[in-house]
C-alpha cells in the first residue's frame, strides 16, 4: 500500500505516501491492525499526511503561542546539551538508555515550544514514539503532534482540548445512549493508531464505546453513582479488540455524525467565549 516518496543521504527511505484510491483500504488496515514492523512507517506517513508537513518543513505555522513560525525540524542534537513510560523493557533501566532517550527528547521538546514547555501526560507519548523512531524522529513527531493535531490545546492551562472533547463526548452520550447520559459524565498502541488517523475524534469516540461496553451496567436498578463511577474509571480491558475498534470505526465512520461533531466544536467555542462553557458539561 506504501510507496517511496522520498529517500536520506542514503538509500533508506525517508518519507513515504499512498495512492488516493487506497484511502479507504489505509482506513481498513488502521481499524484491524497495523503490524508492528510498519508502525514507524505508516504512523509517519499519517503524521505528515496530516499535518501537511514534512520533516524539515519550514512552514509549521498554526498559531500554537511561543511555537508559531519555528520550524518543524526541532535541531534536536543541538539543543541536548541546554540547561533547562516506566512499564516498557525499555525504560524501566533507571538512566539507561531507554530513559536518557526520553529525558532528551522532552527536554528539547520544551526547548522547542517554552510557552508550553513539558507537561504531565507528555511522558507516554514521547515513549510510545521512541519504540519505533529513533529519537530525532521521535521529537519531531512529538513537534508535529503539538502543532499540527492541536494536542497542545490538551496540554495548555484550565485543558480546553479536553474539556472540548468532553463535551463532543457528552453530546454523542445524550445521541447514541440516553439511558447512560444522565449518570455518566484499549488497546492502547491500536487507539494510537486510530488517533493518527482520525486525530482527536478517536479518543472521544473511544471513550464513548466504554461507557457504550458497560451500559448495561451503569443503567442497572440497583446502579449507584458509585458503582458507575467506579466501572468507569477502573482499568479497561476489550474482550475482543477487533470488535471494539470496528464499533470506533463504523462510529467515525457515519459522516452525519462526524458532522455533528463539528458542529458540538463550534457550539463549544460558543459556549466558552460567552461564559457559559462550565454550565453545559454535566
Amino acid at each position: 500500500m506504501l510507496k517511496p516518496q522520498a529517500h536520506d543521504q542514503g538509500p533508506n527511505v525517508a518519507t513515504r505516501t499512498i495512492k488516493p484510491a487506497k484511502e479507504m483500504k489505509l482506513r481498513r488496515r488502521v481499524y484491524k491492525g497495523i503490524s508492528n514492523p510498519w508502525h514507524a512507517a505508516a504512523w509517519d506517513l499519517m503524521m505528515t499526511r496530516n499535518s501537511k508537513l514534512g520533516v524539515r518543513d519550514e512552514a509549521a505555522r498554526h498559531g500554537v503561542p511561543g511555537c508559531a513560525g519555528q520550524t518543524l525540524d526541532v535541531r534536536y542534537p543541538d539543543r541536548l546539551g541546554r540547561p533547562t513510560d516506566g512499564q516498557h523493557i525499555m525504560f524501566r533501566t533507571r538512566c539507561g538508555a531507554g530513559q536518557r532517550f526520553l529525558f532528551h527528547v522532552l527536554h528539547c521538546f520544551s526547548l522547542r515550544c517554552g510557552a508550553h514547555g513539558y507537561a504531565q501526560g507528555m511522558g507516554p507519548i514521547a515513549a510510545t514514539l521512541l519504540c519505533y523512531f529513533e529519537p530525532g524522529r521521535a521529537c519531531a513527531s512529538l513537534v508535529r503532534l503539538h502543532d499540527a493535531h492541536s494536542l497542545h490545546t490538551a496540554f495548555s492551562p484550565r485543558f480546553p482540548g479536553l474539556l472540548e472533547a468532553i463535551y463532543v463526548q457528552e453530546r454523542i452520550a445524550e445521541l447514541m445512549m440516553p439511558e447512560t447520559y444522565d449518570i455518566s459524565g484499549i488497546a492502547q498502541l491500536r487507539l494510537r493508531d486510530t488517533f493518527l488517523l482520525e486525530e482527536r475524534d478517536a479518543f472521544v469516540a473511544a471513550a464513548v464505546a466504554i461507557a457504550w461496553v458497560h451500559r448495561d451496567q451503569i443503567t442497572s436498578a440497583m446502579a449507584s453513582f458509585e458503582t458507575a463511577l467506579s466501572i468507569l474509571s477502573s482499568f479497561f480491558v476489550p474482550e475482543d479488540e477487533g470488535a471494539l475498534l470496528t464499533w470506533i470505526g463504523g462510529m467515525l465512520g457515519d459522516k452525519k455524525l462526524r458532522s455533528s461533531m463539528l458542529k458540538w466544536k463550534t457550539d463549544w467555542k460558543a459556549l466558552v467565549g460567552s461564559g457559559k462553557g462550565g454550565a453545559a458539561l454535566l
